[in-house]
């Protein structure tokens, strides 16, 4: 996604969730059964993607040790520039067989223009409709067709909290929102911000905060707001999205809500912004963030090494009885649409529960299959982060990273700065960001 690799570009230590999917090798359409032209069986099959480090080299070797099984040759092309390169290789003639997209809104594009295979033809569609989250499959869907999927998946609707502190303080996980904001209260009247929270992230500062408003939409106006926010048929400056914002206030624009103050989130690394609940005498009691603080890097090491006695989670409280999550992923799909290795390849990687076993390791990667085995993850933080998005009543992909680039991560991240910091006020942010959107 947009967000995750410019956060990565900033110093953020592993947000890139990675893919993750299989499927036993045969199990997609019969050879040549759906799209047209002669059906071909190439050697060697080309994958293309964005992730890097400890993620690429662990799917290297969950690929390579499958691929080798089928006697099948796999060409790795790792690329830090995937937006631009994808787009001037198709362009070119020269396509990857296969191509994993960290963002939905290329895919859908090249999809419209015809350079993208219907899933259908790839792999078994209605079981892997069955075995990932509901609505994930969505943000590859154009005209009711599905071109995309889930490679690896990450939840962003994630309260955290130092375990023995919060429980030695007799306070207890809200249900509720209302729930959440007595809490709040309750944190405060003991004489301590309820909260930590940061924003910075180099170039990419800002975008901490439009996942809370994401996931506040959700929460509060449904998926069909949301999804038509996100395409841009309901503005900013709506009465549906301002009530994202008011929850927005209310828990983090309160007075002494936020550790530091709020006005100062913008200059707070998001990467370490929950560390200073893990001191001897805590600073705050409750974080929100990706699931991606349970990788090295984010807590101190000594919270890392005892996650799970340490770090305590729960999901964002419902506002009006459903649990939705926001998330994100990698979406892995077919440019060679006819060929019978570059199926198997697919399926492999969208479909099979077997698939994931090194990358699972690096606490970095979670599976979009509810048939992953749980008892894989490394602790059971990650394995409750998944229970619960398994559990959540609609999965719904960063609006953010699905909206063009000059709003999700132009307007809408300068906005949520200049508004968080007090530089501009919500009817000059919302309005502010609207104008920004493209009229064609």
């Amino acid at each position: 996604m947009r967000k995750k690799s410019l956060a990565l570009i900033a110093g953020l230590a592993a947000s890139s969730l990675l893919l993750t999917g299989c499927l036993s090798g045969g199990g997609g359409p019969e050879p040549g059964a759906t799209e047209t032209g002669p059906a071909t069986a190439k050697d060697t099959i080309q994958v293309m993607y964005a992730f890097s480090g400890d993620q690429s080299t662990a799917f290297q070797k969950d690929m390579t040790t499958w691929a080798d099984s089928q006697g099948i040759k796999l060409d790795f092309i790792q690329s830090n520039e995937f937006e631009v390169q994808i787009t001037a290789k198709i362009q070119s003639g020269n396509a990857p067989d296969i191509a994993i997209f960290p963002q939905p809104g290329i895919l859908r594009q090249l999809a419209k223009d015809g350079q993208v295979a219907d899933l259908s033809t790839q792999v078994d569609l209605p079981k892997l409709q069955a075995d990932v989250v509901p609505g994930f499959l969505d943000a590859a869907t154009v005209d009711g067709k599905t071109y995309g999927a889930p490679m690896a998946m990450n939840g962003k609707s994630f309260y955290w909290y130092n375990k023995p502190a919060f429980e030695a303080k007799g306070y207890t996980v809200p249900a509720t929102h209302a729930e959440l904001l007595t809490l709040l209260d309750k944190i405060k009247a003991d004489g301590t911000a309820p909260l930590c929270y940061g924003m910075e992230s180099g170039s990419a500062t800002g975008w901490p905060a439009t996942d809370w408003i994401e996931d506040y939409v959700l929460q509060t106006s449904g998926t069909e707001v949301y999804d038509k926010w996100v395409a841009g048929e309901i503005k900013f400056d709506s009465p549906e999205i301002r009530k994202a914002f008011d929850v927005y206030n209310q828990v983090l624009m309160t007075d002494g809500n936020v550790f530091g103050g709020i006005k100062n989130a913008p200059s707070n690394a998001f990467a370490q912004a929950l560390n200073p609940m893990f001191e001897k005498t805590p600073k705050c009691y409750l974080g929100k963030q990706g699931n991606f603080v349970t990788q090295k890097g984010f807590f101190p090491d000594d919270v890392f090494a005892k996650l799970d006695t340490q770090v305590g989670m729960f999901m964002t409280p419902t506002v009006n009885g459903e649990h939705p999550v926001l998330g994100g992923g990698d979406l892995a799909a077919a440019l060679n649409k006819n060929d019978t290795n570059v199926k198997k390849v697919l399926s492999f990687m969208t479909s099979d529960p077997t698939f994931g076993e090194n990358q699972v390791k690096t606490g970095a990667w979670l599976s979009p299959l509810k048939s992953f085995p749980l008892d894989k993850y490394p602790n059971k933080v990650l394995q409750d982060v998944v229970k619960s998005i398994q559990s959540a009543s609609v999965f719904r992909f960063d609006g953010s990273d699905q909206m063009p680039g000059v709003v999700g991560s132009g307007a809408f991240w300068t906005g949520m700065v200049n508004y968080t910091s007090g530089r501009s006020t919500l009817d000059e942010t919302l309005k502010g960001i609207d104008a920004k959107w493209p009229t064609e």
